[in-house]
């Protein structure tokens, strides 16, 4: 059975289409994997973060009020 050109080729497109978004949802797995059993590394990391930017912070401010006293 002959299949016309214009039937490949929507054939093509539509495979293509679910081709794609198959890689989408993998990628989106992947990441969510990644982040997931990296999950408590990343939260000591902010953590850390805003337990260094709150010393910095009040020392800068602690060196402010003294230098204006």
């Amino acid at each position: 059975m002959k299949v016309s050109r214009w039937h490949r080729i929507a054939h093509r497109i539509r495979q293509t289409t679910l081709d794609t978004s198959r890689a989408i949802a993998r990628r989106g797995r992947r990441t969510r994997d990644w982040a997931h059993a990296r999950r408590r590394p990343a939260l000591s990391q902010v953590l850390r973060g805003i337990c260094f930017g709150f010393g910095s912070g009040l020392v800068t401010l602690t060196v402010f009020w003294l230098t204006h006293r």
